[in-house]
Formats: C-alpha cells, sequence, structure tokens
C-alpha cells in the first residue's frame, strides 16, 4: 500500500464516530504543547491566548466538535489558561456584533415562512427565463439580489426545489451541462450576494465584533454596502461570462413559460403576511442605513424583532425552529478569543511570524486576502474569520492599514468559498443534487475565486480610498 493511501485510510478511520477522540486527543495535545512553548517574547498571558487559539482553530478546522460546542470549551479555557477573567470573556456577549446576528435571523425566518422570498424569486425567473442564457442570468442575479438580505445557504435551499422543477421541465438529466450551470448559477449568485451586505451571512456581524472589541472602530450598514457593491457587481458579472461559456450550444427556448405561469398563478395575490413582511424589511433596512450608528445595528435589529411579532408576522415556534442558537455561542467566544489576543500581544506574535518579510502594505493586504480566500475552503467561513481576524488587526497596525479596511479584507473574501462541500452549505447543497460533479464546482470555481482575488484588490487600492476606508 502507498503512503498516500495509507493516509487515506487513516483519514477515514479519524473521522469515524466511535475514533473522534483521536481528534480531540490531538487538539489537548496542541494546547499543552503552545501553553508551555519556551517563547522568552511572550507573557504567560499570551501564550494562554495562543494555546486557546491553537486549539479551537484545531477543532473549527475538522469540525471534529460543532462549532458552537468548540465555542464554550474556549469560554471554559480562556479563563483557566490566565489569557483573560472570566467576567471579561462573558461580557463580549453583550458585543452589538452578537445581537445584530439574532435580530438578522428571526427577521429571516417570516421572510422565508410567509413565501415571499419563494413568490420574488418565481416572478423574477418568470420575467427573465424563458431562453437559457437568460434563465442563466435570472438564476444568477436572483439569489443575489435575495443573499442581501437572507444568509446565502438558505437562498439556495429555498430556490433549489424550484431549480429542480425547471430542469425536469426542460427534460435536462443529471449528468447534462444545463443542469450543471443552473446549479452553479445558484450557488454562486447566492455566495457572492451574501457578501454585499451585513445580512447575507454572520461573518460579516462576526468580524464586525472582533474589529469593534479590538479597536472601537465600526462599520455600518450603508458604508459596507458601498465598500463590496464593485467587487459584488464585478464578480457576478464575470460569473455570468464563465456559465454563459458553459452552456451547451442550445440557442431556443426552454419550453418553460407554461410551467412557471401556473406556477406564479398557483400561490395566487399577495397574502397579508407577505405585504406586512415586505413592509417590515424595508422599514428595518432603512433604519439601519439612517440610525444604525446612533442606535446600533444590533437595537436596530432587535427593534425590528419587536416590530414583527407586533404586528403579527412572526411566529415565535416558526422561529424557534428556524434559528440556529448555538451560533451565538460560536461567535460570542470567538469575540472573546481575538480580544484575548490583541490583549496579550499574541496576535502580533502571530502576525510578525506569518508576515516576516513582506515589505510593503500592498503586499501585506494581499496576503491578508489569500489566506482569507483558501482558509474559508478548509473550514467554514465563519470559522475562517473567527481564526484570521485577530491576525490581520495585528496586520493593519504593522503595515498602517485602515482596521476597517482590514476587516473588509477578512470578511469578503472569506465568504467567496465556492471551490468544496466542506466550505459552504451552499456548495453541499448544489453537489448533492447530483447535477454537479464536484470536480466541476472545484475545477470552475477556482477560476471564478482568482478573478475575485484580483477583483478585490484592485477595488480596495482604487475604489476605497475614494468612499473613506484609507490603506
Amino acid at each position: 500500500m502507498s503512503a498516500g493511501a495509507r493516509l487515506k485510510q487513516a483519514w477515514r478511520w479519524s473521522r469515524e464516530p466511535s475514533r473522534r477522540w483521536a481528534w480531540y486527543l490531538a487538539a489537548g495535545l496542541l494546547f499543552l504543547l503552545v501553553k508551555r512553548w519556551p517563547a522568552p517574547e511572550l507573557s504567560p498571558e499570551a501564550r494562554g491566548a495562543l494555546a486557546v487559539f491553537a486549539a479551537a482553530g484545531f477543532l473549527w478546522g475538522t469540525n471534529s466538535l460543532p462549532l458552537a460546542v468548540t465555542g464554550v470549551l474556549v469560554l471554559f479555557l480562556l479563563p483557566q489558561s490566565g489569557a483573560l477573567p472570566a467576567k471579561e470573556v462573558y461580557a463580549y456577549f453583550g458585543s452589538d456584533a452578537v445581537f445584530f446576528i439574532l435580530g438578522a435571523l428571526i427577521l429571516a425566518s417570516p421572510v422565508m415562512r410567509s413565501g415571499l422570498s419563494t413568490r420574488l424569486a418565481l416572478l423574477a425567473v418568470r420575467r427573465f427565463g424563458e431562453q437559457p442564457r437568460r434563465l442563466v442570468a435570472a438564476l444568477l442575479f436572483t439569489p443575489a439580489l435575495m443573499a442581501f438580505f437572507v444568509s446565502e445557504h438558505a437562498v439556495v435551499a429555498m430556490l433549489f426545489p424550484l431549480v429542480v422543477e425547471l430542469l425536469r421541465a426542460a427534460r435536462a438529466r443529471p449528468g447534462e451541462r444545463l443542469g450543471t450551470v443552473l446549479f452553479l448559477a445558484l450557488a454562486w449568485g447566492a455566495i457572492i450576494g451574501g457578501t454585499a451586505t451585513l445580512l447575507g451571512g454572520a461573518r460579516a456581524p462576526l468580524a464586525l465584533g472582533v474589529l469593534e472589541a479590538a479597536t472601537g472602530a465600526r462599520i455600518g450598514f450603508l458604508p459596507w454596502l458601498l465598500a463590496t457593491l464593485p467587487v459584488v457587481a464585478g464578480l457576478l458579472f464575470a460569473a455570468l461570462f464563465l456559465l454563459w461559456r458553459l452552456l451547451p450550444e442550445r440557442g431556443e427556448a426552454l419550453g418553460l413559460a407554461q410551467y412557471l405561469e401556473a406556477r406564479v398563478r398557483a400561490m395566487g395575490s399577495f397574502s397579508s403576511r407577505e405585504k406586512k413582511t415586505l413592509g417590515l424589511m424595508l422599514f428595518v433596512i432603512v433604519l439601519w442605513i439612517f440610525l444604525g450608528e446612533a442606535w446600533g445595528l444590533g437595537s436596530v435589529a432587535l427593534f425590528g424583532v419587536v416590530l414583527a411579532f407586533v404586528i403579527g408576522v412572526a411566529d415565535w415556534q416558526e422561529v424557534e425552529e428556524d434559528v440556529n442558537w448555538g451560533v451565538f455561542l460560536m461567535y460570542g467566544s470567538a469575540i472573546a478569543l481575538a480580544s484575548a489576543l490583541k490583549a496579550t500581544g499574541a496576535a502580533a506574535f502571530l502576525a510578525g511570524a506569518i508576515f516576516q518579510g513582506v515589505g510593503s502594505p500592498f503586499l501585506a493586504l494581499a496576503g491578508v486576502v489569500f489566506l482569507a480566500l483558501f482558509l474559508t475552503e478548509a473550514m467554514s467561513n465563519a470559522a475562517a474569520v473567527a481564526v484570521l481576524m485577530p491576525v490581520a488587526l495585528a496586520v493593519a497596525a504593522t503595515y498602517g492599514l485602515g482596521p476597517e479596511a482590514t476587516t473588509l479584507a477578512v470578511a469578503v473574501p472569506a465568504g467567496l468559498a465556492f471551490l468544496l462541500p466542506v466550505s459552504t452549505p451552499a456548495i453541499a447543497i448544489v453537489v448533492g443534487s447530483g447535477y454537479v460533479r464536484p470536480m466541476e464546482a472545484f475545477r470552475h470555481g477556482l477560476v471564478l475565486k482568482g478573478l475575485g482575488f484580483v477583483f478585490f484588490l484592485l477595488v480596495a487600492f482604487f475604489y476605497w480610498p475614494r468612499v473613506g476606508f484609507g490603506g
């Protein structure tokens, strides 16, 4: 048996549930080794923070424990390692970012449950989706716009049945190019659109929580949108060009008009709940834009949640089923861990070790973007943000980069996970459809990721200074 085959066999053996103890043992040994690391330039508090960071990063990266459970472990280890007092650790759960995530997830529940999101998607596809090229554009831009307001994996899950029905109506079978193109359009559109605002995924609020805890700086709802729109627009049109090139030579209409008309007719007219939900979301978005700085994004989100129950569009039983409550343990603990790394000097030590020899701010920022782009393929994008943000902020301080710009340089590329099912549920869902082979998702996604790297750096250095993001 070759060395590669033995490694693969060992990996499969270790991933069996009954043998997860091997991963837990490895995390424990890593913690002890770093804790006892004989580095005179590090204080005992810094070594403790680094030890917790190493163990948590390992567990988040291997997904040996649920993300929330690793978060609980972080909350236990930070005080025990001497990195931070327990009172300081628990105080980070009062972060504005944590309550923004809570409010946004609760508000997403009536958007999905009322049928509003499905109706809007169906109307868009019916309007633009009869010719193959127009259908691809509709299935790329519609989930992108929806992911401005709902998490990207929720958008993909909502539209997945619609794409399957469209392919069946067009008599396309698994393995044919049309199915690959339509499902990649769905996943890519949602992933790219999810980076545009603070609502497309919890990684952006997590990054903002780390930023505020470490530096006191904030990024509002509208400034974030202004900073990301050029990257999002450039990537969407690049994705459209790539998908059109992949389309089979089929110039005629797909014969979907009758099917789409029947689906829209079956939904009937807008219900009262849909109208109220749409009005509420527009109102909350306006508040985020104009009062987000004064009230705090979290306060606006919680106000929107109260209104949702007052006007009767939210139902607590549905909210309990729709919201992943464990996410708050992961994000609160990640903010506490990042603060411990910053306060003890451990983050600056890591930044110096990783970026040693880098001679310019441009290369430093490019290195941060590159790490975020590819670290997110090895773990969830939230875990990638939690691991990279403390180091990136230390790099920003060393090279004179703006902390807000550096936060964007981590959070936005960390959302652009196009390659592997392990990186994001969006890719996992479309690969699981049977219409997209894993190697196709990887190969085509790698091209889009390379374009994203170039677009991001161009926007960062030529556009951001014009909208107030220096560095």
